[in-house]
């Protein structure tokens, strides 16, 4: 078991080293400047402050307690990541050991503890110094104060606005869904409390999406993020606003109870928002594909649902960006890039796969006219170590499908650093309209 353990290890080592310390890369000045140049990430959900570590069994896992954001590392899965997360704990925290037992927690606990000393602010800029992040985008219900708002830019859900109505009497649908409506549903009665606007219709309803949208404008957010990709399906049907309005009255006095009649009105709230966003330049940047819950359904969260919406000319002004490369349906998103306002994004997969999958994704979208001024980079990091294993990890996977069509005679070595700088940072400042 310890020769296979080492065997493991040693194969993680060789496989990693020549793209962590390339001394003497084919194409230096692709590879100096994607080394040195520091990403604009466009999702991600920063954690701060001292993680409590423990191992658990049987597959021993490095996590913290349930209270904390996820954050694992598991030995017996894939050799290469546990290589990674390990390199990641030595670049932030200074950990100096090759491996995580039982008996280092403490160890590591310390570094953490002694990391976290200057404050989170502090803290965290010197997460992103290492990671070589400029800025986050912060998907959160609320800005995040404690941080530099500098390099911490705010993204905040509109989802709830989807779903006014108690679901209580909606019939044929599951326990967790009808949760997620309840939870949407609180939300806008608090968003309502905290407005001083009561709505009894529809056109009362969206007054008061419009001052919501307006706050949040007004509080600098970047773009809206819509997440409803794990509770329902991402096409949006056109809807008679007559008809939504007498849905909307009904659904007040408890008269709804079909799925698909509520859903009607779920449609015409989200494209009004979509519409709205364009009007106020905030992206709208949609969960697409894989996901966190086992209750998510990768039909309801295929990117190609979007079509409703982006082959809408009504939302002609709005521009989409599409999250987690729509894994696994990132094949099938060439061409919706053509379209003028679509954009995508790979975060979670540069930590979920193998750098050679993600080289390959990238490479496949460049090899499509025009792709590389719809691709953005992003982490969906929360705990620091995500955002280093992210950043790492795309910047391996980029130079090398950049070398790729280097290889081919696609591009020359000038253009691919043209597209690095549009990948790694330009296309995000263009977008969202960043300074």
């Amino acid at each position: 078991m310890r020769i296979k353990k080492f065997l493991l290890f040693l194969l993680s080592f060789l496989l990693l080293v020549p793209l962590f310390s390339n001394e003497n890369p084919k194409y230096k000045e692709l590879f100096e400047f994607i080394e040195g140049t520091k990403f604009i990430d466009v999702h991600s959900h920063p954690s701060t402050g001292h993680f409590k570590y423990q191992i658990k069994d049987p597959y021993p896992t490095l996590e913290p307690p349930i209270s904390r954001p996820f954050w694992t590392i598991k030995k017996e899965r894939i050799a290469v990541f546990d290589s990674m997360q390990v390199q990641a704990l030595k670049e932030i925290y200074g950990y100096k050991k090759d491996d995580v037992t039982e008996r280092d927690i403490g160890e590591l606990e310390a570094l953490s503890v002694e990391f976290w000393k200057e404050g989170e602010k502090k803290g965290f800029n010197k997460i992103l110094d290492i990671c070589g992040i400029e800025k986050v985008f912060s998907n959160s219900k609320f800005p995040k104060k404690n941080l530099d708002e500098k390099r911490v830019l705010w993204v905040p859900f509109v989802d709830s606005l989807f779903y006014p109505l108690d679901p209580s009497g909606i019939k044929a649908i599951n326990n967790h869904l009808r949760e997620a409506l309840q939870d949407y549903r609180e939300e806008v009665l608090e968003l309502s409390k905290e407005f001083k606007i009561e709505f009894s219709d529809l056109p009362s309803y969206l007054t008061f999406i419009d001052n919501v949208l307006n706050a949040y404008k007004k509080n600098n957010a970047v773009a809206l993020k819509v997440a409803s990709g794990y509770i329902r399906s991402l096409w949006f049907d056109e809807v008679d606003e007559e008809e939504a309005s007498k849905i909307f009255l009904e659904g007040l006095k408890g008269r709804i109870s079909d799925w698909q009649t509520y859903k009607k009105l779920q449609d015409f709230l989200a494209r009004y928002i979509f519409f709205k966003a364009g009007e106020l330049s905030l992206p709208i940047h949609f969960h697409t594909g894989f996901g966190a819950t086992a209750t998510l359904k990768n039909l309801d969260s295929n990117p190609l649902n979007l079509e409703s919406i982006f082959s809408d000319m009504k939302f002609k002004n709005t521009d989409f960006v599409m999250l987690h490369a729509g894994y696994p349906f990132w094949d099938k998103l060439k061409p919706i890039l053509e379209k003028r306002n679509t954009y995508v994004e790979f975060s979670a997969v540069n930590w979920f796969v193998f750098h050679d999958e993600l080289e390959k994704i990238l490479y496949e979208w460049l090899t499509y006219p025009g792709a590389s001024e719809k691709i953005m980079f992003g982490s969906d990091a929360g705990a620091p170590v995500f955002f280093w294993i992210a950043s790492k990890n795309s910047r391996i996977a980029l130079y090398n499908a950049l070398s790729n069509l280097i290889e081919k005679g696609i591009i020359n070595q000038e253009k691919a650093i043209l597209i690095a700088e549009k990948i790694m940072r330009g296309n995000a400042i263009k977008v969202h309209r960043l300074k």
